[in-house]
């Protein structure tokens, strides 16, 4: 049956076709027999090739304009200031006796708290302590903006490479169907053989569709990482490769470089820097006081006395002896968890590039034998049928066969990113679910916000 004759006998309508964005080569099994890519001459001239480190820039000139990192270096920079002030002055001032023949005496002082033990200096290591820490934290939120990037973008090529798997599985099944109706044309098969293909067509067809739609979904979400609503840009022209490439070269650098053990040997200067803190807290800083009493007679004599005086408190029932215990514990046990993470990372990581490693293996099995055996066979069977050496079970068979290792080699390659995603957040130090999760990128802005409220007023205080 023609193109025509199948639509009108369906009646489907052009509008209920998705339409599909074809890349330059869907995976480099065509001639090898694996994954052919068909090129869509219609779309391309409507759709913009797009590469990662585009899409990055978008996303990181979109998400500046929220302004956390100037908030937060604002933030850093008042506390460093506000580290280096002394405690503020007191003004005293005494009157005594107020009769017309009493003495009066009028006091006037100042008094100064004195630091003598280095609160100030400790105030001003914690305060550098987070402004040094800052700036790690741009870098690991970058890495983190880096890794959705990529998901999203990996989704997106992923799903281009299915929808044309399964247009080139439609083609398949649409040419055994037109087979299978010049047979049945010529009384060689009956209509019931054409109707069991012909629900394969449909089938496909509807995985085309469901397809489409997962494409449009993909792009979507990566449109929004720089606040738009969708994009028509393909990605496909910009892949060297569909497997993820130089992972275990990334992996490997990452943990030359992992930002969360820096993270993590910051926070323990920062429980030092506490504990020096509260041990300058806990001695007796003194206060020096300068004053001026005036005294007056009834006879209206004066006389001028200046004082000077100091005051220390006396450190004997509370030396910050138990807040110096409880930040001494924290710094143990950070260090101890430090470790602990270092040893532990890298373990799941080496877990995860076995896998990734075991996944090529089965990826090249499939896509250089089990595919091209999986097409010869398909298109020797459909040339069977057609000359009538073969029935239409065999056909639907080979085409079944054809289509489940196609699908196969998708599942594989979905894995393989999925693991490469994941070993490459480790090795950062960063939990892979936050990256792959549908709202990442808002979480970790979530997340930023609550910790800018959160940041303490560093300083002597007044």
């Amino acid at each position: 049956m023609s193109k025509i004759k199948f639509n009108q006998h369906f009646k489907l309508k052009k509008s209920t076709r998705i339409k599909v964005n074809f890349c330059a080569a869907v995976i480099a099994i065509s001639t090898l027999g694996a994954m052919p890519f068909l090129a869509n001459a219609e779309e391309s001239k409507l759709d913009t090739p797009i590469s990662m480190s585009q899409i990055l820039e978008r996303v990181r000139v979109y998400q500046q304009a929220q302004g956390i990192w100037q908030t937060q270096q604002n933030i850093a920079d008042a506390n460093i200031k506000n580290s280096k002030l002394w405690a503020n002055p007191s003004l005293n001032v005494e009157r005594a006796g107020f009769a017309n023949n009493q003495d009066q005496e009028l006091t006037i002082g100042l008094s100064q708290p004195l630091d003598v033990f280095g609160k100030k200096k400790a105030s001003k290591k914690i305060a550098n302590l987070a402004n040094e820490q800052l700036g790690l934290k741009q870098r690991i939120y970058d890495e983190q903006l880096q890794i959705i990037v990529k998901y999203l973008w990996s989704q997106v090529m992923l799903s281009e490479v299915e929808s044309a798997l399964l247009m080139e599985q439609l083609k398949a099944s649409e040419q055994s169907l037109e087979v299978a109706e010049r047979r049945f044309r010529a009384g060689s098969i009956s209509q019931v053989d054409v109707d069991r293909v012909r629900l394969t067509h449909i089938d496909n067809i509807k995985l085309v569709q469901q397809a489409g739609l997962q494409l449009q979904i993909a792009r979507k979400q990566l449109a929004n990482l720089w606040g738009e609503s969708e994009s028509s840009n393909v990605i496909g022209h910009d892949i060297s490769s569909f497997w993820p490439q130089k992972t275990l070269e990334k992996v490997n650098a990452n943990l030359m470089d992992n930002l969360v053990e820096k993270t993590q040997s910051y926070q323990v200067l920062e429980a030092k820097a506490n504990i020096d803190l509260l041990k300058a807290q806990a001695r007796p800083n003194p206060d020096v006081s300068v004053s001026m009493k005036q005294t007056k007679t009834p006879q209206n004599q004066t006389d001028n006395q200046l004082t000077v005086g100091l005051s220390v408190p006396l450190a004997i029932f509370n030396r910050n002896q138990y807040g110096i215990q409880i930040a001494q514990a924290k710094e143990q046990l950070i260090e101890k968890q430090k470790m602990f993470y270092q040893m532990q990372n890298k373990l799941e990581v080496q877990t995860l590039l076995s896998e990734l490693g075991g996944l090529k293996e089965q990826f090249d099995l499939v896509s250089q034998k089990q595919i091209p055996l999986a097409v010869a066979v398909q298109k020797r069977t459909l040339t069977g049928f057609q000359v009538g050496k073969l029935n239409v079970m065999d056909v639907q068979q080979a085409t079944a066969q054809l289509h489940d290792v196609r699908i196969q080699s998708v599942q594989i390659l979905k894995s393989a990113w999925q693991k490469s995603i994941e070993a490459e957040s480790l090795s950062l130090g960063i939990e892979p679910s936050q990256v792959m999760a549908k709202d990442a990128l808002s979480q970790i802005n979530q997340n930023l916000i609550q910790d800018t409220n959160a940041l303490p007023v560093i300083g002597m205080g007044n």
